[in-house]
């Protein structure tokens, strides 16, 4: 278990700190989306949790132990970190590809290389590679070092939608023994593959299931946030009668299979 007990930050040259004290149970088995507006220190949040950064106040707690109180402690806990930044070239540091792999992970890497398609970039350097691909890497990387817990800021952005499934099918098979957490700005793919979602604002964290989001979608809105397109495509339906009003899908896909079933059976409410 991973838990946040009254953790705030202070950033240089500010006068307050981010949050009033998060707090905050996490487990293996779920994806989290960490979600909020611009500004509110969702990265700064995760550079805290993989200890990059020590916080102003409060603790972060792995299996009940805390992990600032000593260095031997914080080692440990490192130890069974994955964080994939925004910037992956600061994660770069051999000649190649296959040696970036290699050094990782001395067995068989082909299921990975095949699922995330760097077959035809292992000879390349990695920082020859464009932005999309290089977040590919990073997350092959992290996926051969088999972390308990994968930190992730923004792993889909700049994906076309093959690779964005391709990237978050791996990571709902990785969770399954695993907890997973990531940074999102993407709010369908939250909703997709999400199975909890953690609304970040000044005055704390706000975790959510994703079939309680979907039941009260002014929860966005209350956070300011617009509603994923998915849900509002939802709405729509339901209050035009073509769906049943207390029918809530995840994604544009199981929207039309729904619709698709309705036209099967023949309702006539298409």
């Amino acid at each position: 278990m991973l838990e946040l007990k009254h953790l705030n930050y202070l950033p240089p040259q500010h006068k307050q700190p981010l949050w009033q004290n998060l707090t905050l149970q996490m487990y293996p088995g779920k994806i989290y989306g960490l979600i909020g507006v611009n500004g509110v220190g969702k990265t700064t949040l995760l550079n805290l949790l993989s200890g990059l950064i020590t916080p102003t106040q409060g603790d972060v707690y792995w299996q009940q132990q805390p992990i600032h109180r000593s260095k031997k402690a914080l080692r440990t806990y490192l130890a069974t970190v994955g964080y994939c930044l925004q910037d992956a070239d600061h994660l770069f540091f051999k000649q190649t590809v296959q040696e970036e792999l290699e050094y990782h992970h001395k067995g068989s890497m082909t299921q990975i290389i095949e699922k995330l398609q760097l077959e035809t970039l292992l000879e390349l350097s990695p920082f020859e590679l464009s932005g999309g691909q290089k977040k590919r890497l990073a997350l092959a990387i992290m996926l051969l070092k088999q972390p308990q817990m994968l930190f992730c800021d923004e792993i889909t952005a700049g994906l076309d939608t093959h690779f964005q499934d391709v990237v978050m099918s791996l990571l709902q098979d990785y969770c399954r023994e695993h907890l997973v957490l990531l940074v999102t700005h993407n709010l369908d793919e939250a909703l997709k593959y999400c199975d909890e979602l953690l609304f970040l604002d000044q005055s704390g964290l706000h975790a959510y299931t994703t079939a309680a989001v979907l039941k009260q979608p002014e929860i966005f809105e209350q956070f300011q946030l617009l509603m994923p397109r998915s849900l509002e495509i939802c709405q729509a339906l339901m209050n035009a009668g073509i769906l049943p009003s207390n029918s809530y899908y995840r994604s544009d896909e199981e929207i039309a299979q729904a619709l698709a079933t309705l036209w099967n059976k023949g309702t006539n409410q298409l």
